[in-house]
């Protein structure tokens, strides 16, 4: 049995959790943001939002940061299916509009209904995708609270990326309060078969500096956006620890996904 096979069936294990974050090592690095990048504004990425949740058993409990998302509309935002799967919407509020990922700052929305994949596999993380059904419309201002379009076109290798999101400041490290912003080029699908032996799919694309590593998504980004020329192009979804130089982070592919995306927004348009 494969090195690869042996994290995977770890995480099943494991139960429910954020891929990207239980190939941890826990080892630190060097970097003081989001691995490898620097603190940015909402108003250059009005379109991320926090996904907050509440545990039923403990109602007390204030709700925390768990994952990102991207506003696809005023009443539809896409994330990750792995961030939403076992759950019930009434656990979730989406706050847009913020820098922060605690406090009250920014606007909070209920999540009424939550649409997984019908195809996600939470073994190999195929179809990671999900849109979650706002009760209540954001205020969209074009500025800190916006929609993002879907890229238009498949992502080549070597693209430049943006990705966005308050996720550990290092592998197995804490979260950042400020939102993080971190560039990576796409990284081909043939190439990051190899170095994942076999299991990425075309509902799936690589990003990050291969053989170098240093600039990564890491655990609490999962759901959150990447983009290519400011246009949707992937969701943090998964990969092996953070920042690896063997190993690229693995994101939702929005140009594989577009119709599914596209079709089941419509029914809420």
């Amino acid at each position: 049995m494969g090195y690869f096979t042996l994290l995977l069936l770890a995480l099943v294990t494991l139960g429910h959790s954020l891929p990207i974050e239980e190939f941890s090592s826990l080892k630190p690095g060097n970097n003081s943001r989001i691995v490898g990048g620097y603190t940015t504004d909402i108003g250059a990425h009005g379109y991320q939002i926090s996904l907050r949740k509440k545990s039923l058993f403990y109602p007390e409990d204030e709700f925390w940061h768990i994952c990102g998302g991207s506003i696809f509309s005023e009443n539809i935002v896409i994330t990750a299916a792995h961030c939403i799967i076992a759950a019930i919407p009434s656990e979730f509020k989406v706050v847009a509009g913020t820098n922060l990922q605690v406090g009250s700052t920014g606007v909070m929305v209920p999540v009424k209904e939550i649409i997984m994949h019908e195809n996600y596999n939470p073994d190999t993380y195929n179809n990671d995708i999900a849109l979650l059904v706002l009760g209540t419309p954001l205020p969209l201002n074009g500025f800190t609270i916006r929609p993002i379009e879907l890229i238009d076109d498949a992502p080549r290798a070597g693209t430049q990326t943006t990705i966005t999101g308050w996720g550990a400041v290092w592998e197995g490290g804490p979260s950042h309060h400020y939102l993080q912003e971190v560039k990576v080029p796409v990284v081909s699908q043939e190439l990051c078969n190899i170095d994942y032996e076999g299991y990425v799919t075309d509902k799936m694309l690589c990003a990050g500096l291969r053989g170098v590593g240093g600039k990564d998504a890491c655990q609490g980004d999962s759901g959150g956006p990447l983009t290519i020329r400011n246009k949707l192009a992937g969701v943090v979804s998964w990969g092996a620890g953070c920042a690896r130089p063997e190993y690229p982070g693995v994101y939702s592919n929005i140009w594989t996904l577009k119709s599914w995306i596209l079709e089941k927004a419509a029914s809420y348009a």
